[in-house]
């Protein structure tokens, strides 16, 4: 241990040095005494290799914190726009949120949802083929392999627009509250608003959710509430996973004060028309669960309708 009057003598003789230095600044060199340098105290070689250990090691977490942080950062931009700022803001925003959202294991687990009540049509899926695509992201949320093909990207386009067309009187479309980039299907307010006692009710989710149903991102992916029946189904014959905040209403920690309730599904893209078809059934009963109602009509995907 270096005693204090020690250190108060050695910052003494080192202002000594600098004035030396400062007065032979203009010399190519300034020679310090090296018996002055010898009485300088030193760290015992144990203390000075833990020392360096613990620089090293320190400097060697910090710059691969640094390398994960620019690597997640370019990760989080390649997914597009959509829902948290797409700025260094956004990223840091949704890197906190992702210590309490599912993991990607989670995001197929439908033990929370009842094994009873979907709809026949949803029960009679078949299972969709091949392994589930790879999903990517929290905000936002993104289908990463396995995107329908250019073909099939009109049929999508036309369900969403078809459905609004045939079912105006219950839904309208607007812009996403979730995405903000893009256009989503809505229980209208007046349906929401309906205190008709004998009138059918919206599911409490299309109240969480602000009315929003759904809509397609970019990859053609979709996001839908379905009811907790018919998601069970829906991820289990591998349509669909949870988002990554659409956790259980049980959970320590989830997300309906945020507006997202326990049901949001990403809908993998339809490969082909078969699984077109599919997803028609689905977004057919997402629409009859926010609504409340079972009279919806069944978008058309074939042809763009006449509005």
């Amino acid at each position: 241990m270096v005693s204090k009057d020690r250190i108060s003598g050695t910052l003494i003789e080192f202002e000594t040095l600098v004035h030396i230095y400062i007065t032979k600044k203009h010399q190519r060199t300034a020679e310090i005494p090296m018996d002055y340098l010898k009485r300088l105290p030193r760290l015992p070689p144990r203390e000075r290799a833990v020392q360096v250990a613990v620089v090293t090691g320190a400097s060697t977490a910090a710059l691969g914190a640094l390398v994960w942080c620019i690597r997640d950062y370019h990760a989080f931009l390649a997914l597009g726009p959509g829902g948290a700022p797409y700025n260094v803001m956004g990223w840091a925003v949704v890197s906190m949120l992702r210590l309490f959202a599912l993991s990607k294991r989670g995001a197929t687990q439908v033990s929370d949802y009842p094994t009873e009540g979907a709809h026949e049509d949803i029960k009679n899926l078949p299972n969709r083929k091949g392994a589930r695509a790879d999903v990517g992201g929290v905000v936002p949320h993104r289908q990463l392999s396995q995107h329908p093909p250019d073909e099939m990207k009109p049929y999508i386009t036309n369900l969403f627009r078809n459905a609004v067309i045939q079912n105006s009187r219950l839904i309208e479309e607007r812009r996403s509250l979730y995405e903000k980039h893009n256009s989503a299907l809505f229980v209208r307010p007046d349906v929401l608003a309906n205190e008709d006692p004998a009138a059918p009710k919206p599911s409490q989710t299309a109240y969480t959710a602000r009315g929003e149903c759904g809509h397609v991102h970019p990859d053609y992916s979709i996001h839908l509430y379905l009811s907790p029946a018919d998601a069970r189904h829906v991820i289990e014959k591998g349509w669909g996973e949870r988002h990554r905040l659409s956790k259980p209403r049980t959970a320590v920690v989830n997300f309906e004060k945020a507006h997202i309730a326990s049901t949001y599904i990403l809908i993998y893209g339809p490969r082909d028309t078969d699984e077109v078809e599919v997803v028609r059934t689905i977004l057919l009963n997402s629409l009859r669960f926010m609504t409340g109602r079972e009279d919806v009509e069944a978008p058309e995907w074939k042809v763009a309708l006449a509005s």
